[in-house]
């Protein structure tokens, strides 16, 4: 077959090279990922969940960002936002943004600082 047939039926050498490694993809689909305690979903990026106070395990992130915010009296120029090392705040956002966009009105510290959960170590060894 000349290289101009080949053209005309769709022959390309390199069309089934980018399924060789489907093999990990299937691997993480067959992984057991821990739930999470609050919406019972798996957890497929350890590495953005926050311990969750009451069990100690993994949760989403955003069911721990909705568990605060349900605790909290938020002010229509308020927000919730992730401070970091375990941490939250209540910022509320300033009608002059040029001096300061916005302050931290309260700071809630939702893990422990000093404390790493096990599963935590766990994600550090794998990467």
């Amino acid at each position: 077959m000349s290289y101009n047939n080949h053209r005309k039926s769709n022959f390309n050498p390199h069309r089934n090279r980018h399924r060789r490694n489907r093999g990990t993809r299937h691997e993480a689909a067959k992984k057991d990922f821990p739930l999470c305690p609050l919406c019972k979903g798996q957890i497929r990026e350890l590495s953005s969940a926050i311990q969750y106070r009451e069990t100690g395990e993994p949760a989403h992130f955003d069911c721990i960002l909705n568990v605060i915010e349900k605790n909290e009296e938020l002010a229509s120029h308020e927000k919730i936002c992730y401070l970091g090392n375990g941490s939250f705040g209540v910022i509320r956002f300033q009608k002059d943004p040029s001096v300061f966009p916005f302050i931290i009105r309260k700071r809630i510290q939702y893990e422990e600082p000093h404390e790493i959960p096990s599963w935590r170590n766990t994600i550090s060894k794998t990467n």
